[in-house]
């Protein structure tokens, strides 16, 4: 005898081919309605059945849909806060300083701002070359020496040898570059690890210019071309300013838009992966050191017009690499999380830097400033370490 059809509205055939396929049977209501169950796949995803989501009036599928718009909202405010969160701290630390009592009639004035973007010229260059063989992975621990370095050989082209301005600012740059070369070398050819090399290299350069200066000072002999630098102004801004700004289009443009950038990028990222795709890690890694020795040179320049003064002082190279090393890592943390980039290096110079000015405008003591590097350099590294954990995590 031939199977009787069923009638709709009756139950549904537990060994039919839904069951067959592991779909579960449709409610009788939905079986009505004409509703189709839900299938595994959506089950698994998490994805409310057919009766939710087709409810009384489509309020199912406005419940689910606002609900997937908040957490779309959510995400979408935690990246920016992610991003521009370090941004939102500087802006908020202007308007407190601002408004206290005792920094309120000093610090909003043009005058601070230009003092504040003068004296932090030299460290924000600095900075700048440090993220290079960040960039690509390494640390380069002799920033500061080479900036002193420089600072020393200008000082001495020019007060000692009479050397024209010009001459001895190239002299000294050419130094720099030289050095950062020695270091690539050492770290790409020879195999030794950066942070040994560059530490070696600070102690080699400090030893060399307490035995050149006998750790005399030159005070006398710098053009004042050079330190005119320092307080000239164009369209408003202080000269020294303007480098600084200058160096960190130039670092931009290097790390974003050229070929070596992408590729310093890729080595930093994964050099195993890196090498297997043809770039020529080595010479990737040496050109990431000679760039910064070169911006650090740049510095130490900029030191001698700020200063007017040469000083053989291996305080004042220990004294710039913290603050750049604190800067760069902080950089890390914002604009482009979990990557050294140029405008969140800025942004961390002078993050610092204002909070250190208001500070010193309130009274409070010297021994503050250098508490406040530590810290912010510790939480900086532990906060981009985070992040980059949770990128990788994520891919």
């Amino acid at each position: 005898m031939s199977a009787q059809p069923r009638r709709p509205g009756t139950e549904p055939d537990p060994d039919g081919p839904q069951a067959t396929a592991g779909i579960p049977p449709a409610a009788p209501h939905e079986a009505t309605a004409g509703i189709l169950p839900a299938a595994p796949h959506e089950a698994a995803a998490g994805v409310p059945p057919a009766s939710q989501r087709a409810g009384e009036g489509g309020m199912g599928r406005g419940v689910w849909a606002r609900r997937q718009a908040g957490e779309h909202s959510a995400s979408r405010a935690l990246g920016v806060t992610e991003r521009f969160g370090l941004v939102f701290l500087l802006v908020a630390e202007i308007v407190l300083f601002s408004v206290l009592p005792k920094t309120s009639s000093t610090f909003l004035t043009v005058q601070n701002f230009r003092t504040v973007a003068a004296n932090q010229s030299v460290l924000s260059i600095a900075a700048l070359a440090s993220i290079l063989p960040l960039t690509g992975g390494n640390f380069d621990l002799s920033v500061g020496a080479v900036a002193l370095l420089s600072d020393i050989a200008c000082a001495a082209a020019t007060a000692n040898f009479h050397a024209p301005l010009a001459a001895a600012i190239v002299v000294a740059i050419a130094i720099g570059a030289a050095i950062g070369l020695m270091n690539g070398v050492i770290v790409a050819k020879a195999g030794v690890i950066a942070l040994i090399t560059t530490l070696g290299t600070f102690y080699v350069i400090i030893g060399v210019l307490l035995w050149y200066t006998g750790g005399n000072a030159i005070v006398t002999g710098i053009p004042t071309a050079l330190t005119n630098v320092n307080v000239q102004l164009w369209l408003g801004v202080p000269e020294i300013a303007v480098f600084m700004i200058i160096s960190a289009l130039v670092v931009w443009y290097l790390l974003a838009h050229t070929p070596w950038g992408r590729y310093l990028h890729a080595v930093g990222s994964n050099p195993v992966a890196a090498r297997l795709v043809g770039i020529a890690i080595d010479r990737v890694v040496i050109l990431s050191f000679v760039a910064s020795g070169t911006f650090a040179a740049i510095a130490g320049v900029l030191e001698l017009a700020n200063s007017g003064s040469a000083f053989p002082n291996v305080n004042n190279a220990s004294g710039l690499l913290l603050p750049a090393l604190a800067s760069a890592f902080l950089g890390a943390t914002t604009i482009r999380p979990g990557r050294f980039n140029v405008l969140g290096t800025l942004v961390g110079v002078f993050f610092i830097a204002v909070a250190v000015q208001g500070l010193t405008l309130a009274g409070v003591a010297d021994w503050v400033q250098y508490v406040l590097y530590g810290a912010t350099l510790v939480a900086a590294v532990a906060i981009s370490s985070i992040i980059r954990r949770q990128r990788a995590a994520g891919r």
